[in-house]
């Protein structure tokens, strides 16, 4: 590690600022690919198979939020700390890779009789379970690959699968394989999973005497992640959802199309939000929005995101009918109310995980309960006299209470624990940052965080 602060804190802040690049790109890729796929679906088999699949779709998401997406974030969190100590993260990655294979057989269970439910064939029912469970696997995956800072990797497998997605789609398509239109997303997500599965961070020599990585703690703080994942993300697949359980299946279709764009929008928060758990995961006093340069950063995210969202929305009624010919002039309306939710759900995630990187997660989980309960009593109340509509507000106002939590726990001042100084790695990689003072090496009390393994 450099013995100059000041250089090694500018080298750190370019390795995540090219980390958070990468993952961007990777993820724009991968969301690209989804939007291409609902385009096809929707052009090819029409406007009632697209609304059936954008709740598939959202289905998977939504299921991921159950437990891989917070397998993905505990995984990058440890996985990073654990690199920076030198220790090995065998029995950690064991634990979270047999927890993931048992909520992936759970979750495909629980889709076949809900994919049933909304009167999809056989076919349909098979292409909903690849999705659902392809997607964990990669959610999972693809923040391990994060927390050991190989956003490269992750950038490159996206490209590849993105691709072998889209050439499994056109095949679905000349064969008029209209049941199993899905199957190829939920193939291209399955392939990057097993291309990125976590196998271990080789120790050797003396790094070997820092030990390993205790598993204590890992599924609690796991646990904690998916009922913050759920208040925070959930709202938006509920969005959808509701619009395919309480409207016509045409309406449906329309506001599918307008989700269709909107979502992808969301990805750019997703994708720096996963870069920012492992980065700051051992940063202590600086993951804190009282941090000037932190602060800065949320600021300036916000308003190059508010930049890009507003063109989306101020464009929507040019680009849309050359997605949907069919949808598009309706759906524009939708789309821009959309998208003002979309917005302030991105604005949540880098400070919520900046609070998942101080292992903060079940601050994070029990203070968006509110703008979660809030967003679905919405979505219930108003869906009778606002159809779709009742959805993109359920997900606005819940989102923006979710905001507001998340920066109030982020400006609120902790109390701080001395603690020594970990083991670190010489020369570590891009993420790796100056060792703090041990005042400052983790930030909040013990009850703060929720992987305290000395309990």
């Amino acid at each position: 590690m450099s013995s100059d602060p000041t250089t090694a804190a500018a080298t750190s802040r370019s390795g995540v600022a090219s980390a958070a690049i990468l993952s961007t790109v990777g993820i724009g890729v991968q969301g690209a690919t989804k939007l291409l796929a609902t385009v096809v679906i929707g052009r090819v088999f029409g406007t009632e198979v697209l609304g059936q699949s954008s709740a598939l779709l959202s289905l998977g998401v939504f299921a991921a939020l159950l437990w891989p997406t917070a397998a993905g974030n505990t995984a990058s969190r440890s996985l990073a700390i654990a690199l920076r100590a030198a220790r090995s993260d065998t029995a950690v990655t064991r634990l979270l890779g047999a927890s993931m294979l048992l909520s992936s057989l759970v979750l495909a269970a629980v889709t076949v009789p809900v994919a049933l439910a909304w009167g999809n064939g056989p076919g349909s029912v098979v292409g909903g379970v690849a999705v659902v469970v392809g997607y964990g696997l990669y959610c999972y995956a693809r923040g391990a690959q994060l927390g050991y800072d190989r956003p490269r990797r992750v950038a490159t497998w996206d490209g590849l699968t993105s691709l072998l997605t889209l050439g499994l789609l056109v095949l679905a398509c000349v064969t008029r394989a209209e049941p199993f239109v899905l199957l190829p997303l939920g193939i291209g997500y399955a392939v990057f999973a097993v291309a990125c599965w976590p196998r271990g961070a080789a120790t050797s020599g003396d790094d070997a005497v820092a030990g390993s990585e205790p598993t204590r703690g890992v599924l609690r703080f796991a646990a904690w992640n998916v009922l913050a994942g759920l208040t925070t993300n959930g709202l938006l697949q509920l969005s959808m959802i509701s619009a395919q359980v309480t409207t016509t299946p045409h309406d449906a279709g329309v506001y599918a199309a307008a989700f269709s764009l909107a979502t992808p929008a969301s990805m750019v928060g997703q994708a720096v939000a996963q870069v920012v758990v492992p980065a700051f995961a051992h940063r202590g006093a600086a993951s804190s929005l009282r941090a000037p340069r932190t602060l800065r950063f949320v600021i300036g995210f916000g308003a190059v995101t508010a930049v890009l969202f507003g063109l989306v929305a101020l464009l929507a009624d040019w680009y849309l009918p050359l997605f949907y010919p069919d949808e598009g002039a309706a759906a524009v309306a939708d789309l821009r109310y959309l998208v003002l939710g979309v917005w302030v759900f991105t604005m949540s995630l880098v400070p919520a995980a900046l609070l998942l990187a101080a292992g903060r997660s079940r601050q994070v989980a029990l203070a968006s309960v509110t703008g979660f309960v809030v967003g679905v009593a919405l979505m219930a109340a108003l869906a009778p006299a606002a159809g779709v509509a009742a959805g993109s507000t359920g997900f606005l106002v819940g989102s923006a209470v979710n905001l507001v939590a998340v920066v109030a726990l982020g400006l609120r001042r902790t109390a701080v624990r001395p603690e020594p100084e970990t083991a670190s790695a010489p020369d570590g990689p891009a993420l790796d940052v100056v060792v703090p003072h041990p005042h400052e090496a983790r930030e909040g009390r013990a009850t703060d965080r929720d992987d305290d393994h000395r309990e």
